[in-house]
């Protein structure tokens, strides 16, 4: 039968007839039919039949399954378009390559190769690019409906027929995929050895036409799919070639594709290099796979000989020589095969994989981790490993990724011996990917394979430690990619520590397990302990606060800051371990570790002395542990929050009913934390953030706990008044913030804050000395300079939350005769302490006291204005009367205030922080006034009334003022170009010289690279902050908007936008004009609104007045003025209405964006 199925293939080969098989394809009746027609020609060579048979037909049956399962996956990205009827005319064509057959020994049943799937194939529609003129294999692979390996073996057949022809077709479809419509021809495919002659003048001829696109770049939709169905067909040619034994018997069709493929790989045109090393590596895998199968088949066949080898003399010696014949057989296709991948490496891979373009590269790294897993005997050794390692430190980071994921894939699914030296040897490098890689995404995908490497004991200590402390780094990726890595170092100090006690069993003898007494010692303990000691140990902050943001020097200049904003890194550590840990889901058994009293041995119980010393707490760990408190009991309520959201009905759902009581435990519970732990600033800190999660609202529902409620407000009051840390007087003061948000609970809050006020007021009068020289710096005692900061600093957080009008402006009762106490109002005390911000001669030794009580006095009178200005606004709305006299007082306490600021920014040089405070504050000062005529009720109100005198609180800041501003911005300006190393454009010639205070560049040396980082941050929020209040005031034009010097300050500032980073530029967007719609008159739009013009014509002010007819301009002004309301209002003081818009917690995110 095999000699008949020769005879049949070698008379179709002969013939060039093109056969048409019916749909319903059955290889085993064709074969008995050609087997029954007489041959022309026999082919002396091997018989491959019998097992060998049987094997290989299983193996390309489950080969081709799983093309087909690619094929159809490949298929369905592209878009699909439905025909029934060009789909069955694909199917009578395909069988045509049987043609390609008549080379094999082996007998029919390699038909398989073409076997119809075991169900439907829907239409690819594969169409890459819309080309008219697409025609033969590119056409076929890229536009038809046909499978790669159908394709493939279409084109087999047409080589069977005419292999000059088909290798044209061939060649010319490379060209294409390439992006080259220059077509070779017979007589060079017939020329070999000029086949690199003709290439170079297909590439100096198609470099002329100035093509730089090509499919495998294009960033089309279809550019993936392109791809895949170019390597798909070359990896199905390689099989197809060896299932047909075309790849051994005619050795010329191998050598051809590697001459052309190879020859246009080292290209200099890029499409060229590109397209054919992609192909080169198509063909390698595909050869790969074709390996693959023949050391499986080779083993079998082993394994069978065996077997028969084992019947001893009943062995049939027939059954044994073609076991035999066929293992030999078998080494040689092996050979040819792996020779034709070394040809492919060697040519191909070992020049492309460090080629400029790196996307080429990358392409090599994937197509390595592909042989190494495929055929592993092979490359999976240090000679192939190497490649990868070198391209660890490639200078593209999608190349470096590419490398981590299949170094991952080799961890995960390669054996250990082949890869243990590549990682003793590159380990080093992995780890600095993983800590100093530019690309994020590179160093998560590194901390996975470090955690790979670990679990295979492969990792040495040192090493350990420095991925755990990724745990605290700033990119919420790498804390996600490490959780794993440092939940196992937590795991494993665990384990130790219960192996010291004893094992498992002897800790249940000590503990008595109460779920429902969460104070009672447990196992978890110990875990939490280990939690803390590991954090604790990879902290490099110890001295910044236990991982809390110190940083006093970046409170901007009205006094604000994200007071909640700061999370601890132990808190951003607690939350990616959250789903990890699970003693860290349980907050109650946290909590009742924390109130645990160690030295209470009755409290202990039965517990040992040594289990006790195991979960006993030092200083640092109860902060550590406070803060992750904080990030268990926020991630917890979330949690809760969002199932209450998934599921709401309509009652009050169980993950409702959790929050509810989650809340009411914690409220609590937090009296006793902040009598235990209140007394140090660290810890009280650390309690009082907890507060800003609760949500109180548990109580108005319910309307009752009122007892624990009012004991936590008392125990924040306590806390407020007995710290002077400016941490815990933010925190408190954000929780009295918070309580403000609940109005059913106003009466109970608003009793703890009036007590705040007075005591505080008080406390200032007592404090405040009576000497008329209180303005002047350096008369009065450190110590009470020390006193009256922290007091100011109190009266400046409650005036952050609520409204100190009153209270300031409020005189105070007589006292006795003979008492301390100061008699002046509260405002005016602290404008006399604004008064001692003036620097007349500098003094070291108490300069920085004096100037933290300045700094506290300005912040704390501005909020005072601030408030006043909302208020005036609200009369005016209103349209109720101001009578002249507080007009006045006002007006002579603005008065005072701006000349003292003045003052103050005029004595001192650079960026002192007293200028810089004093700085914006002026600048916030005359914008709050201006704010009064913003709104469109107000407008309407003074278009109606008469308040022509509450109008001269709207200023203008005088020109030398102005000078003196434009020089610090200049100066703050030059100070972050110089930490963030930016260029700075030259000024024009046109434009005033500039007298900037010297920087001096040098500072910076002898600086940590963290410590530089941080000096950029302080240097850009400076800038942004001061930028910002500028921008605010030129749209209030209380600035840059009058006489010889309007415009040149924004002009200034906008000199250097595109050269200081997104921040900045994001802020002067505001002062950039939006194209300008064309007028009647062509006039710009940078005039007033008729009405407003009408009420400042009151004035006598010289601001130009627009004609009421010009509509279209007035359309443009009108935009004009609603963005400059919009940035205006937003200097406004926080609602008492909306507490939760607070500058307090919101201003800094507006400034600073990301």
């Amino acid at each position: 039968m095999a000699s008949s199925a020769e005879a049949t293939a070698s008379q179709r080969r002969k013939s060039g007839r093109a056969v048409k098989v019916p749909d319903k394809f059955q290889p085993e009746v064709e074969s008995s039919q050609t087997a029954g027609a007489g041959g022309k020609r026999k082919r002396s060579g091997d018989d491959m039949e019998g097992v060998e048979n049987e094997v290989d037909e299983e193996e390309v049956e489950e080969d081709e399954s799983d093309e087909e399962d690619e094929d159809e996956e490949s298929e369905e990205e592209a878009p699909v378009k439905k025909k029934s009827k060009p789909k069955a005319a694909a199917t009578k064509s395909a069988p045509v390559a049987k043609k390609a057959k008549v080379n094999g020994s082996a007998p029919q049943p390699k038909a398989h190769s073409m076997r119809l799937p075991s169900r439907a194939k829907k239409p690819t529609g594969k169409v890459v690019f819309k080309d008219q003129d697409a025609e033969g294999l590119y056409a076929e692979i890229f536009t038809s409906d046909k499978s790669s390996k159908d394709v493939a073996t279409q084109w087999l057949g047409e080589y069977d027929a005419d292999n000059t022809a088909a290798m044209v077709d061939l060649v010319n479809c490379v060209l294409k995929c390439a992006g080259c419509d220059i077509k070779v021809t017979e007589d060079d495919i017939n020329d070999p050895d000029n086949s690199p002659n003709r290439l170079n003048e297909i590439q100096d001829e198609h470099k002329e036409k100035n093509v730089a696109d090509y499919p495998l770049i294009s960033k089309a939709k279809s550019s993936h799919a392109f791809k895949v169905c170019l390597t798909d067909f070359f990896e199905s040619l390689m099989g197809l070639m060896h299932s047909t034994t075309v790849l051994y018997e005619d050795i010329a069709l191998i050598e051809n594709i590697h001459l052309w493929i190879t020859s246009m790989s080292s290209s200099f045109l890029r499409p060229f290099r590109h397209t054919a090393t992609v192909i080169a590596l198509a063909c390698a895998t595909g050869l790969c796979e074709v390996a693959k199968s023949q050391v499986q088949s080779t083993a079998d066949m082993l394994t069978l000989m065996e077997k028969e080898e084992k019947l001893g003399s009943k062995a049939n010696k027939g059954r044994l020589a073609t076991y035999q014949k066929n293992i030999e057989k078998g080494k040689q296709h092996r050979e040819t095969s792996e020779g034709t991948i070394k040809d492919f490496f060697d040519t191909v891979f070992v020049h492309r994989y460090r080629d400029v373009d790196p996307k080429i590269r990358t392409d090599c790294v994937e197509a390595l981790g592909q042989w190494i897993l495929i055929l592993p005997t092979t490359f999976y050794e240090g000679t192939f490993l190497r490649y990868l390692g070198w391209l660890l430190s490639d200078q593209n980071g999608p190349t470096r990724h590419e490398v981590i994921k299949q170094l991952e894939r080799i961890m995960k699914y390669g054996e250990l011996g082949g890869i243990r030296n590549f990682i003793d040897r590159f380990r080093p490098r992995i780890v600095e990917m993983a800590t100093k890689d530019a690309e994020i995404a590179v160093r998560a995908s590194a901390v996975d394979l470090l955690d790979m490497i670990r679990e295979k004991g492969m990792l040495e200590p040192d090493d350990i430690d420095i991925i755990g402390k990724l745990i605290f780094d700033s990119d919420l990726r790498v804390r996600k990619s490490v959780v794993n890595f440092f939940a196992a170092n937590i795991e494993d100090l665990y384990e130790s520590k219960i192996e010291d006690l004893g094992g498992e069993e002897a800790l249940d003898e000590a503990f008595t397990l109460d779920d429902e007494n969460k104070e009672n010692p447990c196992s978890g303990w110990i875990k939490l302990k280990a939690l803390a000691e590991v954090l604790l140990n990879y902290d490099d902050g110890d001295d910044v606060d236990e991982g809390s943001t110190q940083d006093d020097d970046l409170v901007i200049s009205d006094g604000t800051i994200n007071a909640a904003g700061f999370e601890s890194r132990y808190s951003l550590a607690a939350e990616v371990l959250y789903d990890k840990v699970a003693e860290l889901q349980d907050w109650e058994m946290l909590t009742g570790y924390l109130l645990f009293d160690h030295s209470n041995k009755q409290k202990a119980g039965s517990v040992s002395v040594a289990v006790r010393n195991a979960f006993k707490l030092e200083e640092k760990e109860e902060v550590a542990l406070l803060e992750i408190l904080h990030a268990v009991v926020k991630t917890s309520l979330a949690r809760l929050g969002e199932d209450h959201h998934q599921k709401k009905k309509g009652g009050k759902s169980a993950s409702r009913a959790d929050e509810d009581n989650t809340a009411r435990k914690l409220a609590a519970v937090l009296p006793r934390l902040l009598k235990l732990f209140g007394s140090k600033p660290k810890t009280s800190t650390a309690v009082l953030r907890l507060e800003h999660v609760l949500n109180l609202g548990i109580f108005q529902e319910l309307r009752q706990d009122s007892t624990a409620y009012s004991t936590l407000l008392h125990e924040i009051k306590s806390q407020f008044k007995s710290h002077a840390d400016a941490h815990v007087l933010r925190e408190a003061s954000v929780a009295l913030l918070h309580a403000q948000a609940f109005e059913e609970l106003g009466e109970t809050t608003e009793d703890q804050m009036q007590s705040l006020w007075v005591d505080t007021i008080d406390d200032l009068r007592r404090r405040f000395p009576k000497s008329t020289e209180i303005s002047v710096r350096g008369d009065t005692k450190v110590d009470l300079v020390l006193q009256l900061t922290t007091t100011v600093t109190r009266l400046n957080r409650l005036a952050g939350i609520s409204n100190p009008v009153e209270l300031f402006e409020k005189a105070p009762k007589k006292t006795a005769k003979g008492a301390r106490a100061s008699t002046m109002t509260v405002i005016d005390m602290l404008l006399e302490l604004v008064g001692r911000g003036f620097l007349d001669t500098p003094d070291p030794d108490i300069d920085d006291e004096e100037d933290k009580l300045v700094i506290s006095a300005i912040q704390t009178a501005l909020f005072y204005f601030m408030w006043k200005g909302r208020a005036l606004k609200e009369v005016v709305e209103n349209a109720e009367e101001v009578p002249d006299v507080d007009v006045d007082e006002i007006k002579e306490r603005t008065e005072t205030f701006s000349d003292k600021l003045i003052a103050t920014l005029s004595s001192r040089a650079g960026l002192d922080p007293c200028r810089l405070q004093a700085t914006g504050s002026l600048l916030d000062l005359y914008t709050i006034f201006r704010s009064i005529l913003t709104s469109k009720k107000a407008e309407a109100s003074l278009a109606e009334n008469d308040y022509s005198h509450l109008l001269t609180l709207v200023r203008h800041i005088a020109p030398e003022v102005q000078e003196e501003i434009t020089s610090i911005f200049a100066t703050a300006e030059k100070h972050y170009a110089n930490k963030a190393h930016k260029t700075l454009e030259p000024p024009a010639d046109n434009d005033d010289p500039e007298d900037i205070d010297s920087d001096p560049e040098d500072e910076d040396e002898g600086l940590t690279d963290a410590e530089r980082q941080v000096d950029g941050l302080k240097a850009e929020l400076q800038l942004c902050d001061l930028t910002s209040k500028l921008v605010l005031a030129i749209y209030a034009r209380v600035i840059d908007a009058e006489g010889a010097m309007e415009g040149k300050l924004k002009h200034r500032m906008l000199r250097n936008r595109r050269r200081l980073g997104p921040n900045i530029t994001q802020i002067l967007a505001a002062l950039e004009e939006p194209n300008p719609k064309k007028g009647k008159k062509g006039k710009s739009s940078g005039g007033k609104r008729p009405k407003e013009s009408e009420v400042r014509s009151k004035m006598k002010s010289l601001e130009i007045v627009v004609d009421d007819d010009e509509d279209e301009e007035e359309e443009e002004v009108d935009e004009e003025e609603r963005r400059r309301q919009e940035l205006i209002d937003e200097e406004g003081p926080p609602s008492e209405d909306e507490p939760d818009e607070q500058i307090v917690e919101d201003k800094d995110e507006d400034i600073l964006g990301d």
